[in-house]
C-alpha cells in the first residue's frame, strides 16, 4: 500500500538540471562532482532519461556519469491497482543503464500519442506557422486511434490465456476514439470563433498583446511574492478587469468545481504555474516557436515539478531558476533552488 512506503532517511537529495549534467560530463569539474557525491544523494527522473535519449550517441557518457555519482531514480508513486497519481515520489537505487533501457522501451510504445498531444501546446506557443488547428487535431485523432488499435492487440494476446477477457473490452476502442473526436471537434469549433483556422495564430502573442504585459514589465519584478505581484498587474488589464478571478484560478491551481474530489498535488501546481509564467512573460523560455526550444521548455517544466520532491535543485539557467523560485515560494515548497555559475564558461 502507498502509506506503507518507508520515508526516505538518507543524505539530502539534489536534483541536477540537464545543463549541470552537461558540464559534469564534459570534465574539469572533479571537485564540484566529488562535493556533490559526498554531501548529497543525487537523483534523476524519467525526464532526465528522456533528455539523455535525445542526446543520441552521447547517452552512454551521461548514463555512466549518473552511475559514477551513485544517482538514484526518482519516480512518481501510483496507487494500486488503478494507477492514479498519489502526490508522492519514491527513490529507487538501481543501475542507470537498466533504468534507461526500461524507459526507452516503455516510452517508445506511446511516443506517437505523446508527440501528437504536445502539438497543441506547440501551436499555442507560436509553432507550426501556416498549419491550422484542424490539421493538428487530425494528427491527434490518428495517433489515438493507432494507440487504441495497439492496446486491442495486447488485449487479444492476454485473452488467449483467459477466455472471456476480450469480451469485457468489446466496443471500448470505438467508444474512446469517438469521445476524443467529439471533444476535439468541440474545441475546434470554439477556437474558430476567435482565431479562425489558426494558421498563423500564437496564443502567447495574443495574450501579451491583449494584456499589454510581457517581459519588459515583469522581468524587473523583485522577490518576494512574485506570483502575487504578477497577478496585481494582470488583474487590472482588459481580459480580467472587473471580473472575479482569483490568482489560483488564473494559474489553474484551484479546485475544479466539477471534480471537487480530485486532488491537485504540489508538483502538478508547479507544472501549471511554470507554464503560465512562460505565457505571461516572466523570464520566459526563448524561441519556443521553434520545435527544439519548445521541447526543451517542456523538459524544464517537468524538471521543475520533479525537483519539488527534493531538498536542492541546481541549474545553470537563470530564467529557469527565477520561474522555479517564484512557483516554489508561492506554493510554500521547501526545495532550495541555486544557480550554478561556471568560471570562464
Amino acid at each position: 500500500m502507498i502509506n506503507e512506503l518507508p520515508e526516505y532517511q538518507g543524505k539530502p537529495t539534489v536534483y541536477l538540471d540537464q545543463n549541470v549534467l552537461d558540464i559534469l560530463v564534459g570534465g574539469g569539474c572533479d571537485g564540484f562532482q566529488e562535493d556533490l557525491r559526498s554531501k548529497f544523494q543525487i537523483v534523476y527522473s524519467d525526464e532526465t532519461l528522456k533528455e539523455i535519449k535525445r542526446s543520441g550517441e552521447g547517452a552512454h557518457d551521461f548514463l555512466q556519469l549518473l552511475n559514477d555519482l551513485n544517482a538514484s531514480h526518482l519516480k512518481i508513486v501510483l496507487s494500486q491497482p488503478d494507477f492514479k497519481e498519489t502526490g508522492k515520489a519514491s527513490i529507487f537505487c538501481r543501475d542507470v543503464f537498466e533504468a534507461f533501457n526500461e524507459y526507452c522501451k516503455s516510452s517508445g510504445e506511446y511516443a506517437d500519442i505523446q508527440r501528437s498531444m504536445e502539438q497543441w501546446m506547440y501551436k499555442y506557443s507560436g509553432g507550426r506557422k501556416g498549419e491550422g488547428i484542424a490539421e493538428i487535431h487530425n494528427e491527434q485523432k490518428a495517433a489515438f486511434a493507432n494507440l487504441m488499435k495497439n492496446l486491442r492487440g495486447q488485449i487479444s494476446q492476454i485473452a488467449k490465456a483467459g477466455p472471456g477477457i476480450e469480451s469485457l473490452f468489446e466496443g471500448y476502442e470505438e467508444q474512446m476514439v469517438a469521445r476524443l473526436s467529439n471533444s476535439l471537434e468541440q474545441t475546434e469549433e470554439a477556437l474558430t470563433e476567435y482565431v479562425g483556422d489558426g494558421r498563423f495564430w500564437s496564443g502567447i502573442e495574443d495574450f501579451r498583446a491583449e494584456t499589454g504585459v510581457g517581459p519588459k514589465q515583469l522581468n524587473n519584478l523583485k522577490p518576494p511574492k512574485i506570483i502575487h505581484q504578477i497577478w496585481e498587474i494582470l488583474e487590472s488589464t482588459p481580459p480580467f478587469k472587473d471580473k472575479e478571478v482569483s490568482v489560483e484560478q488564473f494559474f489553474d491551481i484551484s479546485a475544479n468545481p466539477i471534480y471537487s474530489d480530485r486532488s491537485i498535488y504540489p508538483y502538478q501546481k508547479v507544472n501549471a504555474i511554470y507554464s503560465l509564467l512562460n505565457t505571461v512573460g516572466y523570464w520566459p523560455d526563448s524561441k519556443v516557436q521553434k520545435e527544439r526550444r519548445f521541447i526543451a521548455s517542456l523538459s524544464d517544466n517537468s524538471h521543475a515539478a520533479m525537483a519539488s520532491f527534493c531538498h536542492l535543485l541546481l541549474s545553470r539557467d537563470a530564467a529557469f531558476v527565477k520561474k522555479v523560485e517564484a512557483a516554489y515560494e508561492y506554493l510554500e515548497i521547501g526545495t532550495v533552488v541555486k544557480q550554478v555559475v561556471v568560471n570562464n564558461a
